[in-house]
């Protein structure tokens, strides 16, 4: 489990920032979620987006099959006590369950561990960003009959951390 900064914002202003977002990270424009409307781009006021920018976290989602993605905080709406949940990917898509979900830095780098001991550390800079509802893409390519078991955060520290 991991706690993510609470911003308040409208349904509109969430669904306004996710596209103008994704359109900035070049990412293709998804349809919206079935509880959001479509809403033009650059709705947002510059100051409004920036505020939402600076409080988004990155949630990094990975599958046993390999395929993951980045995508926004903003895009997980917040759920009362005894609520469903909801869908951190979508169901159909071919590349197997879900095997990790936490937030992470673009700056960060994460290290995936598969059933038969491989393991291979990638930056998350390299991982493209896509809306919650959407599939991912592939981060590493597993052998038939093996999957990813593990996903580990690695964070860099700088040299001043390192000595204290």
């Amino acid at each position: 489990m991991s706690v993510i900064r609470h911003f308040d914002a409208s349904a509109e202003e969430r669904a306004a920032y996710l596209k103008q977002r994704r359109l900035m990270a070049g990412a293709p424009d998804e349809a919206e979620a079935e509880d959001e409307e479509a809403v033009e781009a650059g709705q947002l006021s510059t100051e409004r987006y920036a505020e939402m920018s600076a409080l988004e976290d990155l949630i990094l989602t990975v599958t046993s099959g390999g395929a993951g993605k980045l995508s926004s905080s903003h895009d997980y709406p917040v759920r009362g006590r005894g609520g469903q949940g909801v869908m951190a990917m979508d169901k159909a898509m071919r590349g197997g369950s879900l095997i990790a979900s936490f937030p992470v830095d673009p700056t960060d780098q994460i290290m995936l561990a598969t059933s038969t001991g491989q393991s291979i550390r990638t930056p998350v800079g390299q991982i493209s960003f896509r809306s919650r509802s959407a599939g991912g893409v592939r981060v590493f390519k597993t052998a038939p009959g093996e999957e990813v078991v593990s996903v580990a955060r690695v964070v860099e520290q700088s040299e001043d951390e390192a000595e204290a």
